[in-house]
């Protein structure tokens, strides 16, 4: 038990820091940006890199997020069709959905780290100024699947417990 509650802890700690990274990845854009502005107002020097490394950061933020919102219960719902539910039924929709949701996420990661193993073995490279390899593009998006997998994993076991809970209050 006490070994669960250290692993428990520690994914937790993971999904925190990418979404810490998520947030310096904004900064980061956010400072790429200004710098080009600037340069292009100033020096009439415009760095033709910026835009593109922008777009890639772009696309990790996203994906470094994506777990930290699971957790945190920050996806859109349709609270007007749960909220009719009563609380266990909504706590079975929730694993219904969970279990969806895995399964889901689950495929992404395979399928996401095969074609990004395909890509690195082929040595895939952007069409663009930069040239850079695909695989180190597209690795965040079965990385953050995994951790959206676990997390789902999480909130089907944490809905199961919820459930037993009310069973043995009833």
């Amino acid at each position: 038990m006490l070994v669960l509650l250290r692993i428990n802890k520690l994914f937790d700690s993971i999904i925190n820091c990418m979404a810490i990274l998520g947030r310096v990845v904004i900064i980061i854009i956010s400072l790429l940006i200004i710098v080009d502005i600037v340069s292009l107002k100033f020096f009439s020097n415009q760095f033709s890199w910026i835009l593109e490394v922008s777009e890639y950061l772009l696309v990790f933020l996203t994906f470094l997020g994506v777990a930290w919102l699971l957790r945190e219960d920050g996806h859109i719902k349709l609270d007007l069709l749960l909220n009719r539910l009563s609380e266990k039924n909504r706590t079975r929709m929730e694993i219904v959905n969970s279990c969806i949701g895995a399964i889901i996420s689950l495929i992404i990661t395979v399928y996401g780290f095969l074609a990004t193993w395909n890509l690195y073995m082929r040595d895939i490279k952007t069409e663009t100024i930069l040239e850079i390899p695909r695989s180190m593009l597209i690795v965040i998006i079965p990385v953050s699947f995994l951790f959206v997998f676990v997390q789902f994993i999480r909130n089907i076991l944490s809905a199961i417990n919820k459930l037993k809970l009310s069973s043995k209050k009833s």
